[in-house]
């Protein structure tokens, strides 16, 4: 998707594997001189825009087939319209559907109208008039142009493929993702080639969260090159990247690289296209370089201000930066557009970081009522936000009931736990420690009726164990044997742990924790750990070991899961 040696995505070495490293040049054809009527800057900005169209066919096509004509531009910045762009230069097309005859306008920030240049689609062929007309509108503004490639083979032919094409980009603009997907698929059956559709469809299976079709379908795309207009194939090999990322997150450290090499060199090669920034700050917001990402995301949505990925990356920058009413902001343009579940951590986690914790505790409130309207599994992750922000604020009493009603709701929706049960036995630590431990026992015996995997039958017996030596300050040692299974389990050595800490028995306490810390990660056991060494006097070490902790916790990275507190009520509790 790169101009100039036309896109060597491959020779930059991307690692695109089969790939098209670009459109087949299209032989130049001898074509009258146009004549510079406003000779515009490099890095102009021009919105498309179309007035006096029949809502028909084929005329509905055309607003499409403009932009995309234009949108080649190299020496422009050409986007959509938005509501008339107040402020911008206009490109206007017009036109007379009885003599199918063409017209292009320049209405400039003033509303001073120049006529560009015309053209007649005579033989009813509307694509290859708006081409012609497209590429003479860009010399007459200053532009040194090369045979574009046209758009009935960048979008489609068929009037009406080009109208549901739209509607379909539409869609998946606000956020109808599954609507999108469906308009998509049946319009890759009338054209299956058309770049157009695939990159649509393509970013679609990506947010479904299918990055292995999302692959194909990009990889598919990219070898159709005759077909690819510039700026189309950049999307499309933006989303194959993003999508091998996904699918395999041992390579996305590598691919984030890649992906970030491919806006910088679509950038060089066309520096005003606004997709570069985008791209750029995709990949520098997945390697963790967010002081670099902002510009590049605070550019894009000054150009694109309705596009809500970029609202929504830049939210993310502005989170790790710790600009949290910034990006409070941002999410919340975002939400405009975006499916509401993609918003409920980083809008929450901003929320939180700006100290709205009425409106967090309200957002959540309502949220949480939604999904149990609906039934939905996404409601135990809402409840543990919400018992995670009750303990942040200091309300332990809200966070036990929370912690209870969740744990009730399991009992119903077992799957909700499904590789999930690590978290499972550490809020249930945290609901004994809040002095919840009556209600964990009919709720654990009414799990374990449901003859549950290995995994979580070893949780349940954790915290049967968890309970037992609360109410007995006894150690649990039969369940201790079968979770370690002659080894040592996590479980079993945190359930020492808590004996020794209820008898006082510090240093076998300290042991055990230290044992158990060196095999898990878990920010819970490592705030134990810390107690304990304050509790044997050792301050300086626990301080800098909750300091390590806390800050680790806050970090934001976008590859790897959060362990932010707001997330979870071991989290919570583990970091206040």
């Amino acid at each position: 998707m790169l101009h100039g040696v036309r896109y060597p995505l491959l020779a930059m070495g991307l690692a695109l594997g089969g790939c098209a490293t670009g459109p087949t040049p299209v032989p130049e054809q001898p074509r009258p001189e146009v004549a510079v009527v406003r000779a515009l800057d490099p890095g102009a900005v021009l919105v498309t825009e179309c007035t006096g169209l029949p809502d028909e066919l084929p005329w509905r096509a055309a607003a499409v087939l403009w932009h995309e004509a234009l949108r080649q531009s190299v020496q422009f910045v050409v986007l959509e319209d938005a509501g008339g762009a107040p402020g911008r230069d206009r490109l206007r097309l017009s036109a007379d559907p009885t003599s199918q005859r063409l017209a292009a306008l320049l209405v400039d920030a003033h509303g001073q109208t120049v006529p560009i240049g015309g053209d007649t689609a005579a033989d009813g062929d509307l694509a290859a008039a708006i081409d012609r007309l497209a590429r003479t509108a860009r010399e007459a503004l200053g532009e040194v142009t090369t045979t574009p490639v046209p758009t009935a083979a960048c979008v489609g032919r068929d009037p009406s493929f080009v109208d549901a094409a739209a509607d379909a980009h539409r869609l998946l603009h606000d956020g109808a993702i599954e609507s999108a997907f469906r308009l998509f698929t049946r319009c890759r059956a009338r054209d299956g080639g058309s770049p157009y559709v695939l990159d649509g469809l393509a970013e679609a299976e990506l947010l479904r969260g299918h990055p292995g079709i999302a692959e194909r379908i990009a990889q598919e795309a990219l070898g159709f090159s005759t077909r690819l207009a510039p700026h189309r194939q950049h999307r499309i090999a933006r989303t194959l990247l993003l999508a091998r990322a996904s699918q395999r997150p041992e390579n996305a450290p590598e691919r984030d690289r890649q992906l970030r090499d491919l806006g910088r060199v679509f950038h060089r090669e066309r520096p005003h296209d606004p997709e570069a920034l985008l791209t750029m700050g995709l990949a520098e917001n997945f390697l963790g370089e967010f002081a670099a990402a902002r510009p590049h995301l605070q550019a894009f949505v000054a150009l694109e201000p309705d596009h809500p990925l970029g609202h929504y990356h830049l939210g993310w920058t502005q989170l790790a930066l710790g600009e949290h009413a910034a990006a409070v902001a941002e999410f919340e343009t975002a939400a405009l557009r975006l499916p509401p579940a993609s918003l409920i951590v980083p809008r929450s986690i901003a929320l939180y970081g700006a100290g709205q914790h009425e409106r967090l505790q309200q957002v959540l409130a309502d949220l949480a009522t939604e999904l149990l309207e609906r039934d939905s599994l996404q409601l135990h992750d809402l409840r543990r936000m919400q018992a995670a922000h009750a303990l942040l604020r200091g309300d332990d009493a809200a966070a036990v009931e929370l912690l209870r009603q969740d744990f009730t709701w399991l009992v119903s929706h077992p799957s909700a736990l499904d590789e999930r049960v690590g978290e499972f036995a550490e809020a249930g630590v945290v609901l004994v420690r809040l002095g919840g431990a009556r209600a964990l026992p009919p709720i654990l015996a009414a799990l374990q009726q449901q003859r549950p995997g290995t995994a979580l039958a070893d949780a349940i017996s954790f915290l049967s164990g968890v309970v037992t030596v609360a109410e007995t300050n006894q150690r649990a040692e039969a369940v201790e044997r079968q979770l370690s299974r002659g080894g040592e389990s996590v479980f079993a050595l945190l359930l020492q742990a808590l004996c020794h800490e209820r008898r006082g028995e510090l240093g076998d306490q300290y042991t055990a924790l230290a044992r158990a810390a060196r095999m898990s990660d878990s920010p819970l056991t490592k705030m134990l750990l810390a107690r304990s060494l304050t509790s044997m006097g050792r301050q300086q070490e626990s301080d800098q070991l909750l300091a390590a902790l806390r800050s680790e916790m806050l970090r934001i990275r976008l590859r790897q899961r959060a362990q932010h507190p707001l997330l979870g009520p071991e989290l919570a509790y583990a970091f206040r």
